[in-house]
C-alpha cells in the first residue's frame, strides 16, 4: 500500500472522475477544469518517483483541501465538483498518502556518518 505508482493512479482517478458528468450535466468553471488537470498531472508525475514530484502531489493534494475550505464558506465555484467535505476528505487522504510513500521518491539527502 505504500507504492507510489498507486498514489499517482489515486490522483488520477480523483481528478479524471471530477471532470465526468456522472453526478448531472454542470458547467465547470475554468477554476475547476485547472484543478482537476492539476490532480491528474501530479498523478502523473508520481510515476517517475522524482524528488519534485513528491512536492507536487502535496501541492495538489493541499490544494484540494483549501479549495474545499472554500466550497463550505459558500465559494464552490472553486471546488471540485462533488461535495466540499468530500474535497476536503480527498485532499486530507491524499496528503497522509503522499508523506507515507516519501521515502520512495527519490533524491533525499543521506546522512553522513557511522550512526544509521
Amino acid at each position: 500500500m505504500r507504492s507510489s505508482w498507486l498514489l499517482g493512479v489515486v490522483f488520477i482517478v480523483l481528478g479524471g472522475l471530477s471532470l465526468t458528468p456522472l453526478g448531472g450535466h454542470r458547467v465547470l468553471t475554468p477554476a475547476q477544469w485547472g484543478l482537476a488537470i492539476f490532480l491528474v498531472a501530479a498523478g502523473a508525475f508520481t510515476f517517475t518517483r522524482l524528488r519534485a514530484s513528491y512536492y507536487v502531489a502535496l501541492a495538489a493534494a493541499t490544494l484540494t483541501v483549501v479549495t474545499g475550505i472554500l466550497g463550505l464558506a459558500h465559494h464552490p465555484e472553486y471546488a471540485l465538483p462533488i461535495h466540499p467535505a468530500a474535497s476536503i476528505g480527498f485532499g486530507l487522504y491524499l496528503i497522509f498518502r503522499t508523506a507515507i510513500a516519501s521515502p520512495q521518491f527519490g533524491g533525499a539527502p543521506k546522512k553522513k556518518g557511522f550512526l544509521p
